[in-house]
């Protein structure tokens, strides 16, 4: 459910030059009261008495009460959001962590948000308060703009009640933080308010809830002018309220894009500012046009002369090539050049000088760096603004800078598009991390932008894999494996070289992990340098004692590499879209020559198991007396809505079957 509002001409560029004017005006009501319903370290006996929620009573703990007010006050000649929060929390089990562990969040970066006033108890039954002290209380940094405020609650037990409260002072104002309904356990009451100074009015999103929000808005009269009509009386303070309750948890599951894709919330942009009050104009335009004038990524890409130059360098050598060799050639050159730091961001004011020298170096200065190059080179290119999986998904329905959080980088070249992450070690273009194959993408033009649906042609999981071999009558296979793989096991395999591991050890790793007792001998890795091909693997093996011999013939696993031992949905029901790593492409051939006198398991019946997006197919042929079978396995997209749920479950489950399945070859 999201509220939808127009909009007057006048953009949130204009906000700061209105602040400047309102500070000047005399502003009443700016100061936060404390009106939060559940009095912080006053506990009802009822809270102690309460049991477990009757349709969740395995819940480890609720949060019985989540409270946030709002409010506005002036510091040195800006307008600051003041956010007083108070949770409550009752324990049924004191063994699970999260139940004790408080993470508070808050963007860091460019002093946008602090954490003051924390405080916080245990409530034991006993009717003893154990407070948390200031000592206990660390700063854990998360990326390059958030950190976390984390503290455990002390003395936890079953039937305990924590609390706390903390204030987030926020610079920020023209939206606020989300507003989370739900969370991983149940929620019996959360209660929002926002006091509204006269200048200043949200326009509320309200996001994943279908439950009833009771909404309305409070005036309060703090005038001592007698109530004449003819003395003009002060408007009445403005309180907006938001309250639910009896929410239900929100299930962790698997191949999930971000939890908070799905947790009910609320959000806000401000949508009316100013003496008298205008209407904003908040759109993805409305974006853009402050990223030009406050963090425009354009800014390094065209003052990167030395990074421009080398690329022109690198076409000039390669000029009888065509543009994608060049371009590979450049991202091979950057990719390997590059010192990534770990963090990710969607600008960078860094130079082009430091990335190339090998400076620990953002991932937007890494890719501003490429896009600099590739311009020298003649080739259209330009940066993607993408929120990466941790972050969740773009919300087009509200537009915000902060949404972004990662930076790749796009080309065009003769109609066809590119997209790339130089900072994404032993990658091509078309091969970007998993974190960032996440929806959509901003591409921002020197003049203009576009939205794009991420789709890197070569972010998937690519493997074939061909075994001949011979089972001996001792139990033990021999044979020789010749596998190629592309994509994201390509990538791991040039990194597992890169670290210094042998051929024999990375062939162990990534096709025969389960198998200590085996031998290997001729092993050989190929196209380590030909990124344009997949990575060619072929030895020779030897597995002890793979089958297992009884009186009456071998017990023999068919699924001797790719098997999934168990199914990564772990329930049979399931809530929310999945949205798996990427697509996968798995091709497994077998060639079992059988000891003499020995014969082939009977009544292997091939089969297919298809619907859009995925196919499973498995095929068998034992006419000559040797096991000849192949597995197929292709799930060509990442996304699926829960309505193919129960068949992509059942392609998983006859994954794990044949995996785990035992034939029995008599002699």
């Amino acid at each position: 459910m999201r509220s939808k509002f127009q909009f007057m001409s006048i953009s949130l560029l204009r906000i700061t030059a209105l602040i400047a004017a309102i500070l000047w005006m005399p502003v009443a009501g700016l100061f936060a009261q404390d009106s939060l319903d559940a009095r912080f370290g006053s506990i009802p006996d009822s809270l102690y008495s309460m049991q477990s929620p009757a349709d969740n009573p395995d819940a480890p703990y609720i949060i019985t009460n989540k409270e946030l007010d709002v409010s506005f006050r002036e510091t040195e000649q800006s307008i600051v959001a003041v956010l007083e929060h108070h949770v409550r929390k009752k324990v049924f089990e004191d063994s699970v962590r999260e139940a004790s562990v408080v993470a508070i969040p808050y963007y860091f970066d460019n002093n946008m948000e602090h954490v003051v006033n924390i405080q916080a108890y245990t409530h034991l039954p006993s009717g003893e308060r154990i407070p948390v002290e200031d000592g206990d209380i660390r700063t854990i940094n998360i990326n390059s703009r958030y950190n976390v405020k984390e503290f455990t609650m002390p003395q936890v037990q079953e039937g305990a009640i924590l609390e706390y409260r903390y204030v987030i002072q926020r610079r920020y104002i023209e939206e606020l933080p989300d507003f989370f309904l739900g969370h991983q356990v149940p929620t019996a009451a959360t209660k929002l308010t926002i006091t509204y100074p006269e200048y200043l009015r949200y326009q509320p999103f309200v996001e994943d809830y279908n439950g009833k929000i009771d909404h309305d808005f409070v005036y309060t009269d703090t005038s001592s002018v007698p109530k004449v009509f003819t003395i003009p009386q002060p408007k009445p303070i403005v309180t907006e309220r938001w309250m639910a309750y009896n929410i239900p948890a929100v299930e962790d599951e698997a191949f999930m894009s971000s939890m908070d894709d799905y947790r009910a919330k609320i959000k806000f942009l401000l949508s009316e500012f100013g003496i008298p009050r205008q209407q904003l104009e908040n759109s993805w335009e409305v974006v853009v046009a402050r990223i030009r004038e406050k963090t425009n990524p354009w800014w390094a890409i065209r003052s990167n002369n030395v990074a421009e130059a080398r690329g022109d360098s690198i076409a000039s050598a390669m000029e009888a090539q065509p543009p994608e060799a060049i371009q590979d050639s450049i991202f091979k050159f950057v990719n390997q050049k590059v010192n990534y730091s770990g963090e990710h961001r969607p600008y960078s004011l860094s130079r082009d000088r430091g990335v190339i020298a090998g400076q620990p170096s953002d991932q937007a200065a890494i890719n501003q760096t490429l896009i600099s190059m590739l311009h020298g080179a003649g080739i259209d290119a330009n940066p993607v603004l993408v929120s990466t999986r941790p972050s969740g998904q773009i919300n087009m329905d509200f537009p915000s800078f902060y949404q972004f959080d990662s930076q790749l980088v796009q080309s065009k070249i003769n109609g066809e598009t590119h997209l790339m992450d130089a900072s994404f070690a032993h990658s091509q273009p078309g091969l970007i991390r998993v974190d960032a194959f996440n929806g959509r993408g901003l591409v921002m033009g020197q003049d203009s932008f576009e939205w794009i649906d991420l789709k890197p042609e070569k972010s998937n999981f690519d493997i074939q894999v061909a075994i001949d071999a011979q089972l001996q009558s001792n139990g033990t296979l021999v044979g020789k494996v010749n596998a190629q793989q592309g994509g994201y096991p390509a990538q791991f395999i040039r990194q597992q070289r890169a670290d210094g591991n042998s051929d024999a050890d990375i062939l162990k790793r990534v096709l025969f992990d389960g198998y200590p007792q085996m031998s290997v001998d001729s092993v050989q890795i190929s196209n380590i340098d030909s990124y344009n091909e997949p990575i060619a693997i072929a030895a020779q093996f030897e597995i002890e004692n793979y089958a297992t011999s009884f009186t009456d013939g071998l017990k023999f696993r068919p699924m001797i590499v790719g098997y999934q031992r168990e199914n990564p949905f772990k329930d049979k029901s399931r809530q929310h879209p999945i949205t798996l790593d990427a697509p996968e492409h798995l091709d497994l051939l077998y060639e079992i020559d059988l000891p003499s006198g020995f014969r082939a398991p009977e009544n292997r019946q091939n089969k297919i198991l298809r619907f859009p997006g995925a196919e499973f197919r498995e095929t068998y042929d034992t006419s000559s007396g040797a096991l000849k079978y192949e597995y197929q396995i292709d799930i060509s997209q990442k996304n699926f809505s829960t309505d193919f749920f129960s068949q992509l479950y059942k392609l998983y489950e006859r994954w794990v079957q044949l995996s785990n399945t035992a034939w029995l070859i008599e002699n």
